[in-house]
């Protein structure tokens, strides 16, 4: 156990606060918020020894789309995750200025959260479903049949409307990830490494509530600088950065 006087330790209580998930309409919500930070891909070691990071999971993460990423540039994310727990969400980010409210938030696992980045704040709604399928999806209509009542419903509030003929699985992600130890009266921090072909990218992650955002990312930056380690040169959501670094690998 870190005593009271360590680093990490002394950060790790400046997050000890509740979140709170919420399931009713945009504007009533209240939505959990977690903060996010990219790393240099080389300090996977060293955060992990720096931070105390365990309980190591892998696993690997499946996007869709079209070839040139409509979806994403509609704040659309289809993710299909396997591993410990394998999960397909549609995720929705509307992007900055477009007005969203959704009543989907009394439907299956919906998840409202206020993600703040180096890009800033925004928020995003989710809705997630176990995938138990030893078949991976490949088309769009492979994807469609997927889809449950709320993932639907929460697509047409989106006003966006899917060519699923022009959907295919268009990235596949090694995923690694590690969790501080959960103690009493302690936020935990989540360490997450991405490897695709043509790239890699290292985060580092906490929740905490939505109003101390700006801060909590100040204290990641902190924490990180403390320990001597080096911050990516770009800093934003890593489906984004990875979609537009495939999409990009394929155009040349």
């Amino acid at each position: 156990m870190l005593s009271p006087k360590h680093p990490v330790t002394s950060f790790i209580f400046f997050l000890c606060t509740g979140i709170c998930f919420g399931s009713a309409p945009h504007g009533q919500e209240r939505c959990s918020a977690e903060v996010k930070l990219l790393l240099s891909p080389k300090e996977t070691e060293p955060a992990r020894s720096a931070l105390n990071f365990t309980k190591e999971v892998a696993g690997f993460v499946y996007f869709f789309d079209t070839d040139s990423l409509d979806l994403l540039a509609n704040g659309v994310i289809l993710r299909l995750r396997r591993g410990l727990d394998s999960d397909f969400t549609i995720k929705l980010r509307p992007p900055k200025g477009k007005k969203f409210s959704t009543t989907a938030g009394g439907h299956e696992d919906f998840k409202c959260e206020k993600d703040f980045t180096g890009d800033g704040a925004q928020l995003s709604y989710s809705i997630g479903r176990k995938y138990t399928s030893e078949q991976l999806p490949e088309t769009g209509e492979d994807i469609a049949r997927l889809l449950s009542e709320g993932q639907k419903k929460l697509l047409r509030e989106a006003h966006v409307s899917v060519d699923w003929s022009r959907v295919k699985r268009v990235a596949e992600i090694k995923s690694t990830t590690w969790g501080t130890r959960a103690q009493a009266q302690i936020r935990k921090l989540t360490l997450e490494a991405w490897e695709w072909p043509n790239g890699n990218l290292l985060e580092i992650s906490t929740r905490t509530r939505p109003d101390d955002g700006p801060s909590t990312y100040a204290e990641l930056q902190e924490l990180a600088n403390t320990n001597g380690l080096s911050l990516s040169p770009i800093q934003g959501f890593k489906t984004s950065i990875v979609l537009k670094s495939v999409a990009l690998a394929k155009a040349k």
